[in-house]
């Protein structure tokens, strides 16, 4: 499984639970009256995209931009308009989201921490999935410093980690993990942990280097169980299970991803069977076991159809075919 696939899963839809911008203290504060004003709409906003309610999410942040328009409050303003390109980019509708994203360009000022530091974020994401990755990298370093600059420790995480998902050197998609973990550790968003140590397991996984992903694993792990929901809790565990067989502990990844089959199968995430049934396979093949390893392919190529990886991840879906097709053969 490649790193692509381990990122966009872990960062939209386990990492989409905590990335809204983290409330800072010098931030928005909640009135005492719920959603009378813009700052209690954005703050309202906020907490529904945490939940990935992202149209429910787009409808409150426009609620919030006129409500802030009409109290004259630029920097709620500002937020909310990036949020809604934010949101436009993520239901597929980037080109409204752009327009948005040049509207903001005509009231943000780099005198307001909260508002130019969202500006930012949206920004370097629509630069990132643009294939942008200079622009893109440029974008989340100048937040990273800006965020650091004015106290902004949850937003700075989010740049930090940013940074590591469009870095193409290897070296810096570690460095920049390990800057968002220690940002994260001393700000106290422990929250953040878990993703963050994921996507470092990821590129050491990548790099071949097991050992060290699967220590990364199992401490992503541990901050998943304390703060995330269960599909995150369920990757977590995977993702051990998966670097067990790829260190060739063979009896340790099949006492991991056999519950973790049990547990996908109960959710009915065919994306999670299949991953499941994939590693249950390859275990079974490299115990000699090819008719029941190909057997549990041959369902892994099934849930992922079920899933749309033959249109969304064609790579995962030509390797689990073309390994089929040899084992057939």
């Amino acid at each position: 499984m490649k790193k692509s696939l381990l990122i966009l899963v872990v960062s939209f839809i386990l990492i989409s639970q905590i990335q809204a911008i983290e409330k800072e203290n010098k931030g928005h504060k909640m009135s005492s009256e719920t959603n009378k004003t813009a700052d209690d709409l954005l703050n309202r906003a906020d907490d529904v995209f945490q939940l990935r309610e992202y149209q429910e999410a787009l409808d409150l942040y426009e609620k919030a931009y006129k409500l802030a328009h009409e109290e004259f409050n630029r920097s709620v303003e500002v937020e909310a308009l990036s949020q809604m390109a934010r949101m436009n980019l993520i239901l597929g509708n980037k080109e409204q989201g752009a327009v948005y994203l040049e509207q903001v360009k005509e009231k943000i000022s780099d005198d307001d921490p909260m508002g130019w530091s969202r500006y930012l974020s949206v920004r370097g994401r629509y630069e990132w999935k643009g294939e942008d990755l200079i622009s893109a990298r440029k974008t989340f370093d100048e937040m990273y410093d800006y965020c650091q600059a004015n106290a902004l420790y949850g937003r700075a995480v989010d740049a930090a980690n940013m940074m590591a998902i469009v870095s193409v050197d290897p070296k810096l998609q570690i460095e920049w993990s390990y800057k968002g973990i220690d940002a994260a550790e001393a700000s106290d968003n422990e929250k953040w942990l878990g993703p963050l140590w994921n996507n470092l397991a990821a590129t050491y996984y990548d790099l071949k280097q097991y050992d060290s992903a699967l220590e990364c694993y199992q401490k992503s792990r541990e901050y998943h169980w304390r703060f995330s929901g269960e599909i995150a809790k369920l990757y977590a565990d995977y993702h051990i299970g998966m670097t067990y067989r790829y260190l060739g502990k063979i009896d340790e990844a099949q006492k991991w991803l056999r519950p973790i089959l049990a547990w996908a199968e109960r959710l009915d995430n065919h994306s999670a069977i299949g991953q499941a049934c994939e590693d249950l396979g390859e275990c079974e093949i490299t115990l000699g076991n090819k008719a029941e390893g190909l057997k549990l392919l041959t369902r892994a190529r099934s849930e992922y159809k079920k899933e749309g990886y033959d249109k969304s991840w064609p790579e995962i879906w030509d390797n689990i075919n073309k390994r089929i097709k040899e084992l057939s053969g």
